[in-house]
């Protein structure tokens, strides 16, 4: 029976995330040969770009994809996993490698909301799962890196427990590797391809490429022989001791021996030792390696696989800790002469049946004794078959059965909430770093590898540090109810006038009609220059939008014709703008009644409502009285350039510079945006002061991501490359303006109101009466005090569930020469004199569905601009 089983292929898709060099491509290539699957590779793995191109060579036909590793690209590659039973050539129309380019980079299209939309179902009926095979060290004794990547695949497979079968550790090594303690077979996964003659060269390659005029036998005479020379690395290797490096090549310069260095794939990157490690080891190394390049034959990288070597040569020479003379023994009787260096490990457990096989030495003298009189070649394979058994080829089949693979496919019986299940990892992650980091402080650098960072960069923050959205109610204050009018309010960015996308201004207006909103914050209102002048486009878009108000935020007159990037349109009256133009004073009469007017989304222009009032009122006429109610709408459009975020992922623009640090892309957006963000707080303050009891908004286009996005959380998840504190919408924080699209709405407020006060029962101030507590570092954070953990996921789990991207709608979000972003933004002030109710969550407006993960919550077509919109229900 066993036998059969034997036969059969598992229904299973390999996952393998590769965060060493090519001496671990062995024991994983059987499996992908047979099974096919994804190749993660950490970024800052040094030897990321020669994976990438091994892989690109081995599998031409997408057979095995290969993508930087991070949480996003994992559940793409589980929600768009390639089905094939067997290998056959992909159309030419796919992308049989995918991008590797940054961190950040994605190799799928991901088109599944965060929600229960059918489309997040997989398009197949039965499925393949997913297996995650690991070849690191789950030794402690090595670092935690294996370990922690371990817990949080495993929390990928509990979030998944459909999709994924099994986090199941290979290793990278046999009997001898001290670091593979954990491997959880003995199965010679290494000798599969070597068996099945599947490698790409044999051992007469290597006598050809290496030793064409040489003899690879023991030598019988006085004639030069090669000698294969196999350390390992680290302080118990040949590699670290330079009297043994002096020693071969003295004996070379004789003429008599050849040695043909074939060193670990690791020791070859010279760019990944650290000079400054305080035992002086690895530097020591480094200069030996430069040495041995120098002045012998080295094997070429690509040839990784030791086994076509170790039948190649007669006489090998190698270090005892390592797997290698375990493995020499399987191709005996042969002449092992191995470095015996016990110095930091003790005494590690040995067979003397495996010790019997081998000629040991220590120090130099030993060696050339060795080499000068040649023992007799000696030992059998017997001892390896002990211990792993007899080697048939189909080893990558015996694992699967020990692991219990599935031989059937599967029917999906839940959708994959691809947002959702981001969210829920991605804290998982952050828990389990923390607890890893606080256990292991002394390898803090292990586990921020395993979750895919890049050392140099900022990683998590304590826990009381991470910055969390400011909470508004469901309802008003139970003594403001009755009063409260209920409004949409519009931030719409309308690309160059409304003219760009190809489309008449009267498009536009039409997006504005269909999406409901009552008052507008517009951007970019004037056209692109053209015969040399610009045209400001308000006064033609008000032509189609009868009944409405506009105004435009004192328009600036400029050499190229009117100049302003901003305006606002309302269907109630405008009856006043600030000194400096960024706010206007809107009369929040003739009320929309929402239970009589219901959503225009798709619905013919013939059943809009109605827009038949009057926009001839003056100011002054507008007196008002006791049951008059207002609001002030400020708007901006901040300056464009240089855009941060793309310098911070090397994206050119402008022939800007770039950056690798989250403190250089704060003061550029400091120097660009913040004495024009601080103009309009200003404003804001000044009429906040004058009117107490008027709520207050700001709509804009920052150009410029919000602090509570590019969070540690989105990094985790692969959604942004480091976490940085965007300066423009963190002005905006401390200044007590809530984010509508972040705001954080608890399912229950107190009746009382809607403002915590302080703990003396008085308010903490004009802009903080909402606040509940202010973190050290400044940031606003109502989620402090007697809140549940479960509170603080959910609102972090926000940035990753709806990301809110507004902007580009041109681009792909593969396309490695844009960034998906939110950059479109809806302010409140809430405060205890004139407090807000967000009635529902802030949506997002546009043509069609997103394609990062999340779907526009409201549809038109066709779009006339490049940003989406942002939309919000709010009563006051």
């Amino acid at each position: 029976m066993i036998a059969e089983q034997q036969h059969i292929n598992h229904k299973v898709k390999i996952f393998i995330p590769c965060h060493y060099d090519l001496s671990q491509v062995e024991t994983c290539a059987p499996f992908l040969d047979r099974y096919g699957g994804v190749v993660f590779v950490y970024d800052w793995n040094v030897a990321k770009d020669t994976i990438t191109e091994y892989y690109r060579r081995q599998y031409p036909d997408g057979w095995v994809k290969v993508v930087p590793f991070s949480l996003r690209n994992i559940l793409d590659a589980i929600k768009n996993l390639d089905h094939r039973l067997e290998r056959s050539p992909l159309s030419h129309t796919e992308d049989p490698i995918g991008s590797t380019n940054g961190s950040n980079a994605s190799l799928y299209s991901v088109s599944s909301p965060g929600g229960t939309s059918s489309s997040a179902l997989y398009e197949a009926k039965r499925q393949h799962q997913v297996v995650f095979l690991l070849t690191g060290s789950m030794n402690p004794d090595y670092g935690v890196f294996g370990l922690t990547q371990k817990r949080i695949l495993d929390a990928v497979k509990d979030a998944l427990p459909e999709r994924v079968r099994a986090v199941n550790v290979i290793g990278h090594c046999m009997y001898g590797c001290a670091s593979c303690s954990g491997a959880e077979h003995k199965v010679p996964l290494y000798f599969t391809r070597y068996f099945n003659k599947s490698l790409p060269y044999t051992a007469q390659d290597v006598r050809n490429i290496y030793t064409p005029n040489l003899s690879t036998a023991a030598p019988t005479s006085n004639s030069a022989h090669a000698v294969l020379v196999a350390p390992s690395c680290g302080s118990t290797s040949m590699l670290a001791q330079q009297p043994l490096i002096r020693l071969f090549h003295r004996l070379e310069q004789t003429g008599k021996w050849k040695f043909i260095w074939k060193m670990h794939p690791t020791s070859l990157h010279l760019d990944g030792y650290d000079t400054e490690d305080p035992s002086g080891v690895e530097q020591t190394e480094l200069e030996n390696v430069k040495f041995i390049l120098a002045n012998f034959t080295v094997v070429q990288e690509e040839h990784a696989c030791l086994l076509p070597f170790m039948e190649a040569f007669d006489v090998i020479i190698t270090d005892l800790h390592s797997s290698v003379p375990f493995i020499a023994t399987y191709f005996t009787p042969k002449i092992i002469l191995s470095y015996f260096n016990d110095a930091d490990y003790g005494t590690p457990e040995r067979h003397q049946e495996f010790m019997d096989q081998l000629n040991t030495f220590v120090e130099p003298e030993e060696l050339e004794a060795l080499l000068t009189t040649l023992p007799t070649a000696k030992g059998d394979p017997s001892f390896f078959y002990s211990q792993y058994g007899h080697v048939d080829g189909k080893e990558d089949i015996r694992f699967g059965n020990l692991a219990k693979w599935p031989t059937e496919q599967f029917e999906p019986k839940q959708p994959l909430l691809y947002r959702q299940v981001m969210g829920q990892i991605a804290v998982e992650w952050r828990k389990i770093w923390k607890e890893t980091t606080e256990k292991f402080a002394d390898d803090i650098e292990g586990a921020n590898n395993a979750l895919g960072f890049d050392a140099k960069f900022p990683l998590l923050k304590g826990e009381d540090d991470l910055t969390l959205p400011m909470t508004l109610p469901r309802v008003l204050p139970r003594e403001r109810r009755a009063a409260g009018v209920e409004l949409r309010i519009m931030s719409f960015n309308i690309w160059n006038g409304g003219l760009s996308g190809g489309y008449p201004i009267e498009q536009t207006a039409k997006a504005i009609l269909a999406s409901g909103a009552d008052v507008v914050g517009l951007q970019e209102c004037s056209t692109t220059i053209i015969y040399g002048k610009r045209k400001y486009m308000l006064p033609e878009l008000i032509k189609h939008l009868p009944g409405w108000y506009y105004s435009d935020q004192k328009l600036r007159d400029t050499s190229e014709g009117p100049r302003n990037p901003w305006g606002v349109v309302s269907k109630f009256p405008i009856v006043n703008t600030t000194e400096l133009g960024y706010g206007v004073k809107i009369q929040l009469n003739n009320h929309r009644h929402p239970e009589t007017e219901p959503s225009y989304i798709g619905l013919p222009e013939s059943q809009y409502p109605s827009t038949t009032r009057s926009r001839t009122s003056s100011f002054a006429s507008l007196h008002g009285n006791d049951s008059t109610r207002f609001m002030y709408l400020f708007n901006c459009h901040l300056f464009y350039f240089p855009y941060q975020p793309f310098q911070l992922l090397k994206i050119p623009y402008g022939g800007q510079p770039f950056y690798d640090t989250a403190e250089e892309a704060v003061e550029s957006c400091l120097v660009a945006r913040g004495k024009e963000m601080e103009a309009v707080l200003g404003e804001i303050r000044k009429v906040a002061d004058q009117e107490k009891d008027v709520s207050i908004f700001l709509t804009g286009d920052f150009n410029e991501p919000s602090h509570l996005d590019w969070t540690p959380l989105s990094v985790l998840a692969g959604l942004q490359p480091i976490s940085v504190e965007w300066p423009m919408t963190e002005m905006a924080y401390k200044a007590g303006l809530v984010d509508l699209w972040r705001a954080y709405r608890p399912h229950t407020s107190s009746g009382a109101g809607s403002s915590p006060t302080s703990p003396n029962g008085s308010s903490n101030g004009l802009f903080s009466g909402i606040i509940n507590g202010t973190a050290s570092n400044g940031h606003v954070n109502t989620m402090n005090g007697d809140d549940t953990c479960s509170e603080r996921d959910k609102a972090q789990r926000a940035v990753i569930e709806r990301p809110g991207m507004t902007w580009s709608v041109l681009k792909p979000e593969l396309d490695e020469t844009d960034h998906y972003d939110r950059i479109d933004f809806i302010f409140g002030l809430d405060r205890e004199s004139s407090p807000i109710a967000l009635k529902e969550i802030a949506v997002k407006f546009g043509e069609e569905m997103s394609r990062s993960g999340e779907k526009n919550d409201k549809v038109f077509k066709p779009w006339p601009s490049d940003h989406r919109a942002v939309i919000a229900t709010v009563i006051v």
